[in-house]
């Protein structure tokens, strides 16, 4: 089920009615995602591809308003509704509702009050010492429901997502630029180091924005990410890694590449615990 908190029977009601034409939910929410993102970015034409796809169906054949690219859009403005009442992670919860009717979603993000806890442990949003501005990064990000959180508690924190599931990037990208954050988001494995493609979302008094990143940026992003990853600090007794985690995976103690990190994490249990400001 979707959080408790958050309504999405409307959107699912709005994106139902595009499935019941013969496509499948997973095709369908994939392809309200790459609209709204295409949108953001005014791409035209990886968006208009999506609209002819459509229109290839049939989907002309509807009346004015219930064409599949005007349910999109309606699924959009309430999407925008419930997250302008909520600063919750809506998108993730139409996700996991919508989903239930499908195996190809396969995804099941953290409750949103496991997501509080966890930014309160990390200690986001407490008082600092130095001026440092801080940095949270999520390295399996799902629908971004952690760096919502942490962006609330500390609106002018940089914010890193990672996940190597191209529709939970995707998700995590909107989520940033609709809730207005500074955010790089990466499409690939962290435990790998592999970038396949990375969007930025920023701050803006005007409303977040969000780009793509072309791969000489997204080279130099992946650099910038493993050497944080693989420097160190020192804080107290300890040795800590520079970059900030609100989760870290377990199965990140396995990856090699990043020995001052996995060694810490070892030697402490509340490593998860702490944040780097």
């Amino acid at each position: 089920m979707a959080s408790p908190q958050i309504d999405v029977d409307e959107i699912v009601a709005t994106l139902e009615q595009i499935r019941q034409r013969g496509h499948s939910a997973h095709s369908v929410f994939r392809d309200w995602v790459n609209l709204m993102l295409f949108a953001l970015q005014d791409r035209d034409d990886p968006y208009l591809e999506i609209v002819d796809d459509y229109r290839e169906r049939g989907d002309m054949a509807h009346p004015d308003g219930q064409r599949s690219v005007d349910l999109f859009a309606k699924a959009f403005g309430q999407l925008q509704e419930r997250m302008a009442a909520t600063d919750a992670d809506v998108l993730g919860a139409v996700y996991e509702e919508y989903g239930m009717s499908s195996d190809a979603f396969g995804q099941h993000f953290t409750p949103h009050s496991v997501c509080e806890t966890m930014a309160e442990i990390a200690g986001v949003g407490d008082e600092s010492d130095t001026d440092d501005r801080q940095t949270v990064l999520d390295p399996a990000c799902g629908s971004g429901r952690m760096l919502l959180v942490a962006g609330r508690k500390q609106p002018d924190a940089l914010l890193f997502g990672q996940d190597k599931d191209p529709l939970c990037a995707r998700m995590t990208a909107l989520n940033c630029c609709f809730l207005n954050l500074d955010a790089y988001v990466i499409q690939g494995d962290s435990l790998t180091v592999e970038f396949q493609r990375a969007w930025q979302t920023s701050y803006s008094a005007l409303g977040g924005s969000v780009r793509e990143l072309d791969d000489e940026v997204v080279s130099e992003l992946r650099e910038w990410v493993t050497n944080a990853f693989e420097n160190t600090v020192e804080e107290g007794n300890h040795h800590i890694p520079e970059f900030v985690r609100v989760r870290v995976l377990a199965s990140l103690l396995s990856y090699t590449r990043i020995t001052s990190c996995r060694t810490y994490l070892l030697s402490d249990a509340t490593a998860y615990s702490r944040v780097r400001r």
